[in-house]
């Protein structure tokens, strides 16, 4: 059994084969067959029911894995139901007659012993519908609770970095580095420029605001997250003077959809502290969609750091996203480039189940 099929099954059923089919071969075999029958020719009987077993339960096998590959989320849905039920009666029609003329083909003795001693084509019918109902509810038991007990775990790490991404959003509303070039900046305006001056003041205190106003957010729309960036993004430009360009190329098509709070103010903020800023090396940081994502680039120039980065901010973002959704946040470095993509939550209700 391979791991991309634990994948799918939620756990490895090498061990649920080997107690399963035997046991549920006896079952099926006293069944079909009766006890008298099944004591007095146990080997006949016995041989029959278990290669029947065998096959229905590697096909069926295989239809859960397809079934999980399709419909990888929490949520029982009437599309997800009518999938199963009419997979389950073409696999049914399909591996009966199969199994039938394979065993017809190689071991005909014991099909003409099944003819001439089973109870009735009722039983048999019986049995193998039971033997469709085991296999499927005992792999979907053992996957449902497999995915509770793992979406229980993901829950507590979430609080866990819901925490600490809270603490980290207090530490850069007061972040000394970030205040100093801001306090800075608003020293030389003042005598160069007063009325300049009072709209920083204003811009800062946005961006502040903004941040008490969504740290609890689970997700915001991409219109009010380009807003709040807007006054960031002032502060950035006024603090750089032309050093650092920011494009913006987000279609409107795409305002009402939701990302992460804050999680575009972060990515640029890294941009910033990891790269060189100066007029002959000017920093170009790029907004835009591309197939579902967010994506934000910049030209790398990396500084000559002492210490080699942690990405703490980005790490927090793709623990964030693992949970909100199936769609993994993506990053790309190249010899010129440093691109994040972010995926775009169409709506609320796509969430994954928490």
């Amino acid at each position: 059994m391979s791991l991309k099929s634990e994948k799918y099954l939620g756990f490895d059923d090498r061990w649920l084969m080997l107690i399963g089919v035997p046991i549920i071969s006896v079952v099926v075999t006293v069944m079909i067959f009766g006890s008298n029958a099944f004591l007095s020719n146990m080997k006949s009987c016995s041989w029959v029911a278990f290669w029947h077993t065998l096959i229905y339960w590697i096909s069926f096998r295989y239809l859960l894995i397809q079934y999980h590959k399709k419909f990888p989320d929490y949520e029982f849905t009437q599309k997800r139901l009518v999938y199963i039920i009419s997979r389950l009666f073409l696999f049914y029609i399909v591996v009966k007659f199969g199994a039938g003329l394979l065993l017809n083909a190689c071991y005909p003795s014991h099909v003409e012993y099944y003819n001439d001693h089973k109870l009735g084509l009722l039983s048999a019918e019986i049995s193998e519908i039971i033997l469709i109902a085991l296999i499927f509810f005992i792999y979907e038991g053992i996957y449902y609770f497999n995915r509770s007990r793992l979406i229980e775990i993901e829950r507590n790490k979430l609080e866990k970095v819901t925490a600490e991404q809270k603490l980290n959003t207090l530490k850069n509303q007061v972040n000394p580095h970030f205040l100093f070039n801001s306090l800075n900046t608003l020293v030389t305006l003042i005598p160069e420029d007063e009325k300049q001056a009072i709209q920083f003041v204003q811009e800062l205190s946005k961006t502040y605001r903004t941040i008490l106003e969504v740290r609890d957010e689970k997700l915001i729309t991409i219109t009010k997250e380009l807003e709040a960036l807007d006054s960031y993004i002032y502060l950035l430009k006024t603090r750089f003077h032309g050093k650092i360009q920011i494009v913006n190329t987000v279609p409107e098509s795409c305002m009402n959809e939701f990302i992460l709070p804050i999680s575009l103010q972060i990515l640029i903020e890294n941009a910033v502290k990891h790269n060189v800023v100066s007029k002959s090396k000017p920093l170009r940081i790029a907004i835009s969609v591309q197939d579902q994502y967010l994506v934000v680039s910049n030209n790398l120039q990396k500084k000559n750091q002492e210490f080699a980065s942690t990405r703490v901010g980005l790490t927090n973002i793709r623990s964030r996203y693992k949970f909100m959704t199936a769609q993994e946040v993506k990053v790309e470095e190249t010899e010129k480039e440093f691109v994040v993509r972010l995926p775009i939550i169409n709506n609320i209700q796509s969430l994954k189940s928490k």
